[in-house]
């Protein structure tokens, strides 16, 4: 008959005859249970220890500090102000940092892209910028920054169409009607627009080439003084920002008859488009969205990225856009450098088939 080994180990300092005696005095089982569990515990959490601090690591904001410049090329108070300052709020609450927006007016946004442009590329300094952005680079001569190579896109926020407005005494309510009295009335092809090279430009030009009227563009400095004129009837026809014309809507003081995006306006659904007007692929926007210099690492730009992903899915967030007439764009920064590249190729496009120059 084979006997059964003896087995002279210990359990937590209980020999395996007093560890067997224990199975049925529970007082001592359990002690010994319990640092046993404390021990597999302890264990465990050695182990997964380094994998803790590699996720804190990979998800800590710790290369970004106070304060962060978020730097714009308009003066304050208009439309890329506003959003620019709310993606600052948005971005300094997600981020637990302090997030200053800065103006840097003049020469057609370019001297605050020039200072993103030089500025170190570690997250510190950001572009706002919009649509602009793309028309410069095939429209302003001599930059000193490239301006599809010497950026890199954060992410889109939002987007705005434009509105073809006239004044309220012109005898019109629709795009077709519009071109017919200036087929009558061709002293009265003027049509306002803000700023040589900016998207209301185009969108002017683009109307005029594809109308086959002889329109003279009248480039403002601003909205406000274009609006004016054409309230008066100084000016009859105008492309502005929608984000703008709330109040003059409600008051009636300017008439919408197309909105230039290839989709309606939520805001103002009742408003037809370009193309339905008689004018297909007809699809000018203002878009808003953040860069930063080239080089920055891909890990702080997917910091953005994640945080612009989130805020963009964030109700508040989307009424806050809407209220300044505008629809949020989807995506992060991957989808946002694609558009980005993908505008200024096509604006340049359009800077030369429609022969638009600075005068």
């Amino acid at each position: 008959m084979t006997r059964r080994p003896i087995l002279n180990k210990t359990i937590f300092g209980l020999s395996s005859g007093d560890a067997h005696i224990a199975f049925f005095q529970g007082g001592a089982f359990m002690q010994s249970v319990r640092k046993l569990f404390i021990f597999a515990s302890l264990s465990l959490s050695l182990a997964i220890l380094p994998i803790d601090l590699a996720y804190a690591q990979s998800s800590r904001t710790h290369e970004l500090k106070s304060p962060i410049r978020l730097i714009h090329g308009q003066a304050p108070g208009g439309t890329t102000d506003a959003m620019a300052r709310l993606l600052s709020n948005e971005l300094a609450a997600r981020l637990g940092l302090d997030v200053v927006v800065e103006t840097r007016p003049g020469a057609g946004t370019t001297i605050a892209a020039a200072t993103v442009a030089r500025a170190p590329a570690d997250g510190q300094t950001l572009l706002f910028t919009g649509s602009g952005h793309s028309v410069n680079a095939s429209l302003i001569p001599n930059l000193t920054f490239d301006t599809a190579k010497d950026f890199k896109a954060i992410g889109l926020v939002a987007s705005t169409p434009y509105l073809l407005l006239t004044t309220p005494s012109m005898p019109v309510s629709t795009v077709a009607e519009l071109l017919a009295y200036l087929k009558q009335h061709p002293d009265q092809a003027t049509v306002a627009v803000t700023s040589i090279g900016s998207s209301p430009h185009i969108a002017g030009a683009l109307f005029r080439q594809k109308s086959g009227i002889n329109m003279e563009l009248v480039p403002y400095k601003g909205s406000s003084a274009q609006v004016a004129d054409v309230i008066s009837g100084r000016v009859p026809i105008a492309f502005d920002n929608i984000a703008l014309m709330g109040p003059h809507l409600e008051a009636k003081t300017l008439k919408p008859l197309a909105v230039t995006s290839k989709d309606r306006s939520p805001m103002y659904p009742d408003i037809p488009t370009m193309a339905e007007s008689g004018f297909p692929d007809f699809d000018i926007v203002g878009w808003f969205g953040a860069l930063t210099p080239t080089n920055t690492p891909d890990t702080t730009v997917q910091i953005f990225s994640r945080e612009i992903i989130n805020m963009k899915q964030d109700p508040s967030f989307i009424d806050q856009v809407k209220k300044l007439g505008a629809t949020v764009m989807p995506g992060g920064a991957a989808e946002a450098e694609t558009f980005v590249q993908n505008d200024i190729k096509r604006m340049s496009q359009m800077v030369k088939a429609l022969e638009i120059k600075l005068q």
